[in-house]
């Protein structure tokens, strides 16, 4: 964030009604972000080129627990008012709440106005062949503004879309894996200052690409490379700031090494282009990027990739348990995630849809439920795009973190670390649509962002490659779940976008205001 020892900072982009001053004392940082908001729209935060101290970076080595230090100083502003609940106010009466096209009636207005817009948009794409089906659900307080699914859960068969569907979560795997580093390091565990060669060892020496050499010899095996001027940390890895990319993610002397090399996973999410066979394990994989050049200096700038797969190599290495394994007893039990897993088991598959592919000639069949790739339990274990699970499921995820951390009475995470999560830190870039800041493992709306029918201020979000989408609202209690299965390469990429900026509005349409 650019933020020194003893700096202050006014922190824009989220709801309500108080603005915070966060003070940052030294060698500690900025981890709380109860309530920010700004009546002003504040110059967007710039990243230092000296990196910012990591609010989980310092352990205490006597009792094992991290230091979580942090000031914050509120000008005083009128209590919010209660948001009154749509439906009944026990928080459990949603698990029997049926998933239909029918909500009781919450009045006129804007609320069932975004229903009714959001419905018949999604039912006319499915009727004219853009979209598969879709399952949208948004809560706020826990109970339901929005629920209901369209269209056929294979577009061959025409069966249609079922309540519990599982759907492949792709890259909406990489919040969870960032919960699960931030649990290790609350306990103490690892620190995210930590040098990722200290629990990795084949990540210990990575070299930089050099573009400057490379330009001279541009189709040069090995690359040509530099040292690095630091070592990539695990903060760098949660801010995809490590330099590790995806083969898929462009055509650089980097990217056609990952491809020469087989720097990647089997998955449908490809370049498309010729490559050599991927890596079987995780293991294989972290020994790949080892020997693979860096795209940039670690903490330069954002740079999608594998950085979170990383993550779950780490997790494994910390934890001693596998990633099922972790991720079952600490999040998915406590969380109740029953169906959100890496393979799916025989009495499963009649629930998981069909993947599509969306083309200018319309949508083609990419992978059935039988066939899937989720199918094989050899399958690798990648902890930024390899789970499965229902609307359902991600739902109670969604909302412990805009719970600050608990759900249904059960904590997760401290307050103070999800606050650190949804810290704006760095700029994402790329289109337009895309752009927002980034904090551990989320892109930040802010007012800009909302302005353009993207991310709502203050909410953290992600989304797959088979479009799926959500965000997490800690400020308005707000959480928004679009679930389908549909890849849209290249310039159907449109339809993605689409489909974000119709939840992104319809969630805000609906929601309480203060």
């Amino acid at each position: 964030m650019g933020l020194f020892p003893g700096h202050a900072v006014g922190v824009p982009g989220h709801g309500g009604g108080r603005q915070a001053v966060l003070r940052v004392r030294p060698r500690l940082a900025l981890v709380c972000a109860l309530g920010l908001a700004t009546q002003t729209q504040a110059a967007p935060l710039e990243r230092s080129a000296r990196r910012a101290p990591s609010p989980l970076g310092e352990r205490d080595g006597e009792r094992g627990e991290s230091r979580l230090a942090y000031s914050l100083v509120t000008t005083k502003a009128p209590a919010p008012t209660d948001i009154p609940a749509l439906i009944p106010q026990d928080p459990c009466a949603w698990r029997d709440f049926p998933l239909s096209p029918t909500l009781p009636p919450r009045g006129e207005g804007a609320e069932s106005g975004a229903i009714a817009t959001l419905r018949a948009r999604l039912t006319a794409m499915v009727d004219a062949g853009e979209i598969p089906n879709a399952q949208i659900l948004i809560t706020q307080n826990g109970a339901p503004l929005a629920a209901f699914r369209l269209g056929y859960s294979d577009i061959a068969s025409k069966a249609p879309l079922p309540e519990d569907a599982i759907f492949r979560l792709y890259s909406m795997t990489k919040p969870i894996t960032s919960v699960a580093i931030m649990m290790l390091a609350e306990e103490g565990r690892l620190s995210l200052e930590d040098p990722v060669g200290q629990y990795l060892p084949d990540l210990a020496g990575l070299r930089v690409y050099d573009p400057a050499a490379a330009a001279a010899a541009p189709d040069a095996d090995p690359v040509r490379t530099v040292p690095p001027a630091r070592a990539v940390t695990i903060e760098d890895l949660l801010f995809h700031a490590s330099g590790i990319t995806y083969e898929f993610m462009g055509d650089t002397p980097v990217h056609r090494y990952y491809r020469r090399h087989g720097v990647s996973r089997a998955t449908a999410a490809t370049s498309g282009r010729d490559q050599a066979p991927p890596a079987a394990t995780l293991a294989d994989l972290v020994a790949r990027l080892g020997k693979a050049p860096l795209l940039h200096q670690p903490g330069e700038r954002f740079s999608y990739g594998f950085s979170t797969t990383v993550l779950g190599a780490v997790i494994e290495r910390v934890s001693g348990e596998t990633l099922d394994d972790f991720y079952q007893r600490r999040i998915f039990d406590p969380l109740e995630m029953r169906d959100t897993r890496f393979v799916i088991d025989d009495a499963r598959v009649p629930r998981l849809v069909a993947n599509t592919l969306a083309t200018p000639s319309g949508l083609k069949p990419q992978e059935s439920a039988a066939t899937s790739e989720y199918r094989d339990p050899t399958r690798l274990r990648d902890a930024g795009g390899g789970l499965a699970g229902t609307i359902e499921d991600y739902r109670h995820f969604a909302e412990m973190l805009a719970n600050r951390g608990t759900w249904h009475g059960r904590r997760l995470l401290k307050p103070e670390t999800v606050d650190a999560m949804f810290t704006p830190r760095l700029r994402t870039g790329g289109a337009p649509e895309e752009d927002s800041m980034f904090g551990y493992g989320l892109a930040l709306g802010d007012a800009e962002t909302e302005a353009k029918g993207g991310l709502p201020r203050g909410a953290g979000s992600w989304a797959g490659s088979g479009n799926t989408y959500f965000f997490a609202d800690p400020d308005r209690k707000l959480v928004a779940i679009l679930m389908t299965n549909m890849l849209t390469p290249g310039p159907m990429a449109k339809r993605t976008y689409e489909l974000r900026a119709l939840v992104n509005k319809a969630a805000l349409g609906m929601t309480r205001q203060e």
